[in-house]
This record gives C-alpha cells, structure tokens and sequence, in this order.
C-alpha cells in the first residue's frame, strides 16, 4: 500500500514528466516556427508576345509580328519566418527565342521590312506573397530586373536602308506574376504559373550611310510556365 509520501512522490513525477513533454513540444513547435522556407526550382515555359511595331529611327515597321516561343528558368527564393512564411524574396533567371518579322511593305516609294531572331535573357527579383497552406499555396508577385535583347540574323529595311548582322542592348524589365504551388511530399512540389512581362528594347545601329538610327521594340508579353521545385 502507498503512503502519503509515497502518493505525493509519484504525483511530482507525473507531474514533471508532463510538464517536460509539454515543453519539449512547444520548443519544437517554436523551433519549427522560427525556421524559414526556402526553395529551388526548375521550370519550362511557353510566350505569347503583343504584335507592336518595330520601329527604325522615327520610322515604323508595319504588320510587325512578334513570335511565340518556347524557354526555360529557374528560381530561388526564401520566405523568412518574421514574416509568418507568408512574404518571401525570390531571384527568378528565364530565357526563350522567337522571330520578328514584317512583310515587306511600300511606304512614300521605300519598301520596309523585317526578319530577325530575338532571344531574351531575364533576371529578376520579385516580391512574392502567398497562402502558407500545407498542400495548396496560391501567390501573387510583382518584380524588376534586366531583360537581355540579342537580334540575330538581321534583316531590315527602311529609308534609312537595309541592316544586317547582329545586337545586343541590356533594358531595364518588369513584371507580374500569379501561381498555384502544390506540395506534393515535403520536400518537392509542383507548381503552374502565369507572367506578364514588359520591357523597351533600344538597339543601336549602323546603316550603309553612316547614319545610327536606334532600332526600338516596345515588348510585352504573356508567359505561362509549369515546374518542379525542392524545398531546402
């Protein structure tokens, strides 16, 4: 039989052995808490650009059509724990290839056209929030970065003349995005997402004359791009 003591002696033990699992719960939970998410990905993506004039000098090219194209990414990003997981910096690199091209057209006597090869090559940084779901997690974001224009292949012509060869112009870019991210194990996940992209492209160059009319291409378009990603 118990005595007293005894009873009191076993109830202290209770008593700690609970108070030790409670606490060894709670800084796991805190631990857990105050540690961030931070994620790797991989992605392909299809473009659909705006049809917008490429312009020679003061002179516009018309019919210009600008290609749709295919191209890949990636992105790294980190969503710190002061910000309850739910706002996050994200570094975004994607690139695709697509043809300019205008047919030939007579304007005042001067025929124009346009044929050329234009690969975009994009750094961003984007303020990302999103639902901190266990499975589902919608975001939104907006960024800015370098959009990188290389025209190869050229072939235009204008009053000024005809150009060929190659350019390359660095433009400052922006962008908004919206996505759907699915967690599918703990550590790798799916995710389908929408951007829209703008930037203003300004080539320089040199026709048969010696004249430098600029070659300018207001550029926007939409992209929507699907991926894998690791969690780290």
């Amino acid at each position: 039989m118990l005595r007293i003591g005894d009873q009191f002696v076993c109830r202290c033990v209770v008593v700690v052995i609970v108070s030790a699992a409670v606490l060894l719960s709670v800084q796991t939970a805190a631990a857990e808490f105050e540690q961030g998410d931070g994620y790797f990905s991989l992605y392909v993506l299809g473009s659909s650009p705006a049809d917008r004039n490429l312009r020679i000098g003061s002179e516009d090219i018309p019919n210009t059509s600008v290609g749709s194209a295919v191209g890949a990414g990636l992105k790294v990003a980190y969503f710190p724990a002061f910000t309850r997981r739910f706002l996050g910096l994200e570094a975004d690199y994607f690139g695709y290839s697509g043809d300019i091209v205008a047919p030939r057209t007579t304007v005042g006597g001067v025929p124009r056209f346009a044929n050329v090869s234009l690969t975009t090559m994009n750094g961003m940084v984007n303020l990302i929030a999103r639902y901190p779901g266990e499975i589902v997690q919608p975001y939104v974001g907006v960024g800015g970065g370098t959009s990188l224009g290389f025209l190869t292949s050229i072939n235009f012509q204008s009053s000024a003349g005809t150009f060929s060869g190659d350019a390359f112009k660095a433009a400052w870019a922006y962008q908004f995005i919206g996505g759907l991210r699915i967690n599918a194990t703990q550590r790798f996940f799916l995710f389908g997402e929408y951007k829209f992209v703008g930037t203003r492209f300004k080539w320089d160059s040199e026709g048969p004359s010696g004249s430098r009319p600029q070659v300018s291409l207001d550029y926007r378009a939409q992209l929507i791009l699907g991926g894998i990603g690791i969690r780290f």
